[in-house]
């Protein structure tokens, strides 16, 4: 006999039951096939890796939590750790969005893809992966809401890692939403894997984060490398992170003010941030009419010297859609390179199996 389980509250909150099944299906997404993994949050987390046709390289949990570089591990923009820590540090490490949605008089929290907010909401969360394999989506439907957010982890040769996001209005009404999006725990240059790993505090005594307001461009470096010794010790390379798409209220270095924004208490735009993790976020408002979206492009890239962060700077000046543009050939051109790469070494089948093909 089927005794049905008691409705269990969040404070006034009924909390939601996960009634959904996880199934993979080939769908089209972005012009491209794409593997989707529906209500893959009820599966165990774990563990992929993103490929690229240049010396990217990204390890992702199910969870969100990652570590990402160039080359190799001494030249990381996420910390490289072990599977178990990564897939446990989402909420401090990797993509962070935050969104407080004015809708119906009333205005809400939401904390798309985050534990914390789990039962909450009604919703749906999703993965996708294209066939080259150097695209990958997280979605979460929220259908108390009506809302979707999507984003997407690409790279590029030139402008490095680039986080793609997408927010849908499924209401037949509009709503305003205030956004809060961007990266937690991004490392200066010139941090090698032993040194993160064993002198992680240390090490952020070294850090400072710099915003150049003008453009928007986030600077991470440190202030010195370590040494004991009396001699010059100069760290001459930074890691950088920059936003195009949202109209900019302002920008954070690191994630101090996230529990004020929660809350509803604003947030003021940090211009420099001295011993503490870095990190990115972009603070916006917009308007969302009924059925329709917002798209933006966060990116971040490492080991930039002196000349690379000028030229980015001369960049962040075109207009938006130009600048959209330049990343979007970019990234398209990953992909080809990647499929070149693959054809090469007779790496592309056709069957009469998708799984084979």
């Amino acid at each position: 006999m089927n005794v049905p389980f008691p409705p269990i509250f969040i404070g006034d909150t009924l909390q939601q039951g996960q009634k959904n099944v996880t199934q993979g299906e080939y769908v089209h997404l972005f012009d491209e096939i794409f593997y989707k993994v529906s209500n893959y949050d009820t599966m165990p987390p774990f563990f992929m890796s993103l490929v690229s046709s240049s010396n990217h390289w990204m390890f992702i949990a199910s969870t969100g939590g990652l570590s990402a570089g160039r080359i190799n591990a001494d030249h990381a923009l996420f910390p490289y750790y072990t599977v178990d820590k990564l897939t446990e540090n989402s909420e401090n490490t990797g993509s962070k969005a935050i969104f407080l949605v004015e809708l119906g008089g009333r205005k809400s929290l939401w904390e798309p893809l985050s534990a914390c907010q789990r039962g909450i909401y009604d919703v749906e969360r999703n993965l996708y992966k294209n066939i080259p394999g150097n695209i990958l989506v997280f979605e979460e439907v929220n259908r108390s809401l009506g809302l979707t957010y999507r984003y997407a982890w690409r790279t590029g040769d030139t402008f490095g890692f680039v986080k793609s996001s997408w927010l849908i209005n499924n209401n037949s009404s509009p709503c305003s939403v205030e956004v809060l999006d961007g990266f937690q725990n991004l490392l200066p240059a010139n941090i090698s894997d032993q040194t993160q790993n064993t002198l992680s505090v240390l090490l952020d005594a070294y850090k400072i984060n710099e915003l150049d307001a003008k453009n928007g461009l986030g600077i991470y470096a440190l202030n010195s490398t370590l040494t004991d010794l009396a001699e010059p010790s100069e760290s001459l390379l930074s890691t950088v992170a920059w936003q195009v798409g949202l109209p900019a209220d302002g920008y954070l270095l690191s994630s101090q003010q996230l529990d004020a924004f929660r809350t509803g208490l604003g947030v003021k735009t940090e211009t420099e941030i001295r011993g503490q993790r870095g990190a990115y976020f972009v603070h916006a408002s917009t308007e969302l009419p009924a059925d329709s979206e917002r798209s933006w492009h966060i990116a971040a890239d490492v080991d930039q010297d002196t000349a690379a962060v000028v030229h980015l700077t001369q960049l962040l000046q075109n207009s938006a859609s130009d600048l959209t543009t330049l990343l979007e050939n970019d990234l398209a051109a990953n992909t080809t390179s990647l499929e070149k790469i693959v054809a090469s070494a007779d790496g592309l089948q056709v069957s009469g199996h998708t799984l084979h093909t």
